[in-house]
């Protein structure tokens, strides 16, 4: 296989953009250690509240807690050796506990919105590479009368890549309808509550091709 130029690489079919001199087979074998990309999907924000924190079961200044089974997320960026990358800024969104997204797109009226749930977040991880988010486990849904597996959307960037993937959850028989296995990098772990109220909590690292 050739080797690469001394540009920028990027990956068909996803939005993981590298800049790195690297020969094609190194290439392979870093993006075989790497979390998968995946589809942006229809339903990115086009308009967010104000408040754009870490916990999404409340909107600021709105008296309330989204409905739903609370749902703690945390984990490591890397890169795919391993090594911790501070400063990367990850933007998640996701469907409600019914599987509604709060988008002009998504008119499912059958399907309530949740004025008190926040439905994105940006995110910058820390000095150890380290991030955490309070949220709803969202609900599956159907388009054209098959269900996508339970997920939640990121856009992921560092100084030097860009990964637009989803985060499965463990467990669901609806995985299998798109072929993830639990074993995929594309799959959160369960992980003990990280708090004395008993919230259910989920350990989803992420690797990026490079820093």
């Amino acid at each position: 296989m050739p080797a690469f130029s001394r540009r920028n690489f990027i990956v068909a079919g996803g939005a993981a953009t590298i800049a790195a001199p690297v020969a094609g087979q190194d290439l392979l074998e870093v993006l075989g250690k790497s979390t998968p990309p995946q589809q942006l999907g229809p339903f990115y924000p086009t308009a967010r509240p104000l408040d754009q924190d870490s916990d999404l079961t409340h909107v600021q200044g709105v008296h309330g807690t989204a409905q739903g089974d609370l749902l703690d997320v945390f984990g490591v960026v890397t890169n795919h050796d391993g090594s911790p990358l501070a400063g990367v800024t990850l933007d998640l969104w996701q469907a409600n506990a019914v599987g509604r997204y709060m988008h002009g797109g998504d008119q499912r009226e059958e399907l309530p919105l949740d004025p008190y749930f926040q439905g994105s977040a940006v995110l910058v991880t820390d000095a150890q590479g380290r991030y955490r988010f309070r949220t709803v486990r969202p609900g599956i849904y159907a388009f054209g009368g098959t269900p996508r597996p339970r997920h939640i959307h990121f856009d992921i960037k560092s100084r030097q890549a860009r990964l637009t993937t989803q985060m499965y959850f463990p467990g669901e028989k609806e995985n299998a309808i798109e072929d993830i296995a639990d074993e995929s990098l594309l799959v959160a772990r369960a992980a003990d509550s990280l708090d004395t109220d008993g919230v259910e909590a989920l350990r989803w690292d992420v690797r990026l091709p490079y820093g």
